[in-house]
C-alpha cells in the first residue's frame, strides 16, 4: 500500500469525481449530504474522522469497517483519495 498510495498523493485528488463514486457506492449509508443515513454512520459534516491522515482513511475503505464493505479491488487507490477529497467538502 505505502508505495502506490504515495504515488497517488502525488496526484490531486478530484473532488467531482469523488462525488460521482460517493453517489454510486455511499449513499445508500451516509446519506446524500454526508450526515449519515443509517443509525451508527459518522456524520462526515462534522468532520472528526476525516481529521486522519490519507492514508489511514484509504486503509479504511480498502479493508472496511464495521458493516461498510472494503472496497479494495472495487476502486482504485486514487478514487479512494476521491472520494475522501469529497467528503472534506462536506465540512
Amino acid at each position: 500500500m505505502g508505495a502506490s498510495l504515495f504515488a497517488a498523493e502525488v496526484m490531486a485528488a478530484d473532488p467531482r469525481n469523488g462525488a460521482k463514486l460517493y453517489n454510486i457506492h455511499c449513499t445508500n449509508c451516509h446519506g446524500s449530504n454526508g450526515a449519515g443515513a443509517m443509525p451508527g454512520m459518522p456524520d462526515f459534516r462534522r468532520g472528526q474522522s476525516l481529521f486522519k491522515n490519507n492514508a489511514l482513511l484509504v486503509s479504511v475503505l480498502e479493508e472496511g469497517r464495521g458493516i461498510m464493505p472494503a472496497y479494495r479491488g472495487l476502486l482504485t487507490t486514487q478514487e479512494m483519495l476521491d472520494v475522501i477529497a469529497h467528503l472534506r467538502s462536506f465540512q
